[in-house]
């Protein structure tokens, strides 16, 4: 089984697809780096530019948790080939923006493309994989989805240090175009279609709680963690979500099987792969601001420093992805949870005395857990609901893993430029990297909590098994 001969027609179909979500989710992290130009080039403060990643993040999460039911409706052909259009059109947009919104307008409908890409590729793979070789196609999933955001960084540093920040957009076209040629004349419907009533009170109040929740940790960075603004706009959002839940339970409109939920040990998949993604992210934002904030590194060596360790990252996904189909989950998510927990820890000890090649280090660390662990816990997740649930298993993974990048991204910031405005008599250099450190001990935190929810759910799973 290990040596099931796979179509070629399907392995194109995975690439189109797949250079698709890597050019969506490059250019979620390509303009961190480039905030600090931004905010000088527009006048505008960083808790106003960092909506270019959050907004883009917030819709692309909002667009997938409809993927399922997209899916369920239209031929992946179709979805795909508007995808691609799509980010083409945004792409010039954003090329050509005049101003910061039209800038924004243009991000958001390329989010709206990769928002439906990602789950693309996740279903293709799952659909016309074979189980026995599973992990290793999911992992090379994961490697586009998962180290793709580490390399914008050093993808937007270059282009923003050799040119503009105009090119990060120009540069990536001729990448799409290829895509959506491919995957036009390879990607073949596996399932049948059917009309589904549309549930749009359940986007509606999806979208709203999503938006509620990252603009309160905006507000927190300007107004601060006991602010009113804070904890005004996370219980909107939460009592939003509430209404969501219930309103999808007692609705005959499709959107998301909550059903999912049912399942102790999927709750216990998405739960650190939510943590191990907001990580992933916020770090990928922190480090390149960090870098040019603190130690005055212009924006290629500060999207640079990432490099080494996105490429470990990749370069272990698929590896990792084969121990999975060898040697079951357990093996491999161990061994990376406790690598993102050396390296976040090592980050908030030094967090106050960082120098670039540290952060190149504990990067690296970083990358290595993170190519072991991130895309085996999404197929270990999938693996533990009914095969009728898979779709929507898939939308929910990849619903969670862009939001924990909208709100990785949102708390890293309030806690920097809350950092920024505490103490005006000392430099920005010094508050920049105050906030940095305070950053680094919440991941370290977070990579100690998503370690323990691994160890809980592979109990349970062995528990599972003996009965």
């Amino acid at each position: 089984m290990e040596n099931q001969a796979i179509p070629k027609r399907t392995i194109l179909a995975i690439i189109g697809a797949g250079l698709m979500a890597f050019c969506g989710v490059l250019t979620e992290t390509s303009m961190n780096v480039t905030f600090p130009t931004l905010m000088k080039q527009f006048g505008l403060s960083m808790s106003v530019v960092q909506w270019l990643s959050t907004g883009y993040l917030l819709l692309v999460s909002l667009t997938m948790a409809t993927s399922a039911y997209i899916q369920r409706r239209y031929k992946i052909r179709s979805i795909f080939i508007f995808s691609g259009v799509s980010f083409i059109v945004g792409s010039f947009v954003c090329a050509m923006a005049p101003n910061f919104i039209t800038l924004l307008i243009g991000r958001l409908i390329q989010a709206l493309a990769t928002g439906y890409a990602i789950p693309l590729l996740f279903a293709i793979i799952l659909q016309q994989i074979p189980v026995a070789r599973l992990g290793v196609f999911m992992g090379l999933g994961g490697m586009v989805v998962g180290v793709a955001p580490s390399l914008g960084p050093t993808y937007g540093g270059m282009n923003t240090y050799l040119f503009t920040w105009r090119e990060i957009f120009w540069f990536i076209l001729p990448i799409v175009v290829i895509a959506v040629l491919l995957g036009s004349f390879t990607i073949t419907q596996k399932m049948k279609t059917r009309r589904d009533t549309f549930d749009f009170l359940g986007v509606i109040l999806l979208g709203a709680s999503f938006f509620l929740i990252a603009e309160g940790f905006t507000e927190a960075g300007n107004f601060g963690w006991l602010s009113i603004q804070f904890w005004g706009f996370l219980i909107a959002g939460l009592l939003v979500i509430g209404l969501f839940i219930y309103h999808s339970l007692h609705s005959e409109r499709d959107l998301l099987d909550l059903a999912i939920f049912k399942t102790p040990t999927f709750v216990l998949s998405i739960l650190p792969y939510f943590l191990i993604q907001l990580m992933n992210i916020g770090i990928s934002y922190l480090l390149p601001n960090y870098s040019q904030l603190v130690f005055g590194a212009n924006s290629l060596v500060a999207g640079s420093a990432i490099l080494l360790g996105s490429l470990v990252g990749a370069i272990v996904q698929p590896v990792s992805g084969r121990l999975l189909d060898s040697h079951g989950a357990g093996y491999p998510i161990r061994i990376g949870s406790v690598l993102i927990v050396v390296a976040m820890v090592l980050f908030a000890v030094f967090g106050l005395h960082l120098t670039i090649p540290m952060i190149v280090a504990f990067y690296t660390i970083f990358g290595l857990g993170f190519g072991f662990s991130f895309g085996n816990v999404m197929t270990n997740g999938i693996q533990q609901v009914d095969g009728k649930l898979q779709q929507d298993a898939n939308a929910a993974f990849n619903t969670s893993q862009q939001y924990a990048g909208s709100i990785g991204t949102a708390i890293m910031a309030a806690i920097l430029t809350g950092s920024q405005h505490s103490h005006s008599h000392l430099s920005q250099a010094v508050l920049s990297a105050r906030g940095g450190a305070r950053d680094f001990i919440l991941l370290a935190v977070l990579a100690i909590v998503a370690f323990v929810l691994i160890m809980i759910n592979f109990r349970k799973q062995a528990k599972k098994i003996k009965v």
